[in-house]
């Protein structure tokens, strides 16, 4: 693996002489690997100072310290007075070596599926793959976009970060790491609703992302949101020189004229500054008939690209684990959708919706609680049975204090079961299914709804 720092660089930034150069650069010491540089960092629950022992036991070769470490190399340690702080020192330095543009994603809704989308596209169309970036899974916080930011390569001639906030000023902090000439904001919606007042005050604090100390190229907003106009505004006022917009709405620059279901795929008809384009997506999820106009008009912006080429490359595109992944489980044709790792109203609507779209023999909701939505949590997990009646959801199986509002709020026949968590319903759920179903599994990351899709692809196997 090619080394991220020198010897001779990190002796630089933290001002010692340092032992030896570093390959990666990781926070969990058990994932920690030959040549890592391990930086511990204290949190509300652990402090990592404890695990140095277990990182270098696994092969990390150096460890950022900002307390006292026994029982180890000395000079293997490189002591600070904060960890958080040497790695924004790590991103800065790393940025500053290299020569690229920056695509920055934010949003309520489908940041990393759009991510991964723009990197796909721009690799298939640039002039060397390894000349795009884009930040790990979803490393989008105070943490995770440092160490992106520090370990990207320095060939990278567009790097593609995701930019996630839980408070006002977030994002602003993280522009203060890789600042973007292009931005996306992918949606807003009631995700996180716990920590402000309004939607549109998540809109507020998503449209830091527009102030950046240098005018940015271009924004890109959804023209289907009512908060359109106010993002609109934002951008305009902190300098960004262009807008431009996808959707349904007439009006967007990268609009959908028409679309298609056939089987595990979309077809799909776009109009893309007055251009039509004819595309497949390779996932009827339908989250990615927005995700991908969104993601089209960022590459085609961001590397001037024609929107054409970058249209077909859609076809290869695959969205991660637990992001909408549709398979068929042939042994007794089920087709399962594993949406497990996040969930809020809009998109718990969006996947109700694509479940609806495939001929199946029963339509099942498995579905863990919705968190983060402050006080409208009982309205939104009450109101979400409206949803399940307009899409033809037969059975229902939920868990979590607030599905069971859900749950008690639905018809009769279509209660399967309740259970306290994951694991508990689904026990119930293998008792139930039956071959030519179609199920679908959706719940906030912390439901741990991963454990029903695994439970079920076990259980179908045998």
């Amino acid at each position: 693996m090619t080394e991220v720092f020198s010897q001779q660089e990190l002796s630089e930034i933290f001002g010692m002489q340092v032992k030896s150069a570093v390959d990666d650069i990781c926070i969990d010491s058990r994932v920690a690997k030959d040549g890592d540089l391990f930086v511990a960092l204290r949190g509300a629950n652990n402090d990592a100072h404890d695990f140095v022992h277990q990182a270098f036991a696994n092969g990390a070769a150096l460890a950022v310290i900002e307390k006292s470490v026994t029982g180890v190399d000395i000079d293997r340690l490189i002591p600070v007075e904060s960890s958080k702080k040497a790695l924004l020192q790590l991103a800065k330095f790393n940025l500053s070596k290299c020569n690229g543009k920056y695509v920055g994603i934010t949003g309520s809704v489908g940041k990393t599926t759009t991510k991964d989308m723009i990197r796909h596209l721009l690799a298939k169309n640039f002039a060397g793959e390894n000349q795009i970036y884009a930040s790990r899974g979803n490393f989008n916080s105070q943490i995770g976009l440092p160490i992106c930011a520090a370990t990207m390569p320095r060939c990278t001639k567009i790097g593609i970060f995701e930019m996630g906030m839980g408070a006002p000023g977030d994002i602003s902090r993280l522009l203060e790491v890789a600042s973007p000439s292009v931005s996306v904001v992918t949606g807003i919606c009631e995700a996180h609703l716990e920590f402000f007042d309004s939607v549109l005050g998540i809109a507020a604090a998503k449209s830091e992302i527009f102030a950046t100390k240098t005018s940015q190229e271009a924004a890109i907003v959804p023209a289907d949101s009512p908060c359109e106009a106010f993002l609109r505004e934002r951008a305009l006022k902190c300098g960004v020189r262009e807008v431009f917009s996808f959707g349904s709405s007439p009006s967007a620059d990268a609009r959908v004229i028409a679309h298609e279901y056939a089987g595990d795929h979309l077809s799909m008809e776009a109009e893309i500054f007055g251009k039509k384009v004819r595309y497949r997506i390779n996932n009827a999820n339908d989250a990615n008939i927005i995700n991908s106009l969104s993601a089209i008009l960022a590459a085609h912006i961001a590397a001037g690209i024609p929107p054409a080429p970058l249209a077909d490359a859609m076809d290869s595109f695959s969205p991660s684990t637990r992001r909408g992944e549709w398979t068929l489980l042939r042994e007794r044709d089920i087709l399962l959708m594993d949406d497990a790792y996040n969930a809020c109203p809009t998109s718990m609507r969006l996947a109700i919706q694509s479940l609806s779209r495939h001929t199946t023999r029963r339509k099942i909701l498995v579905m863990g609680d919705m968190l983060e939505l402050g006080d409208a949590a009982v309205y939104y997990h009450e109101n979400l049975s409206a949803t399940v009646d307009r899409f033809g959801v037969d059975l229902v199986f939920a868990c979590g204090r607030l599905s069971k509002f859900l749950f008690d709020n639905l018809m009769e026949g279509k209660k399967g079961a309740w259970g306290e968590n994951s694991s508990q319903i689904a026990e119930r759920v293998l008792e139930e299914i039956r071959d030519g179903d179609g199920i679908l599994v959706k719940g906030s990351n912390s439901m741990a709804m991963n454990l029903v899709v695994e439970a079920i692809k076990k259980h179908v196997g045998r």
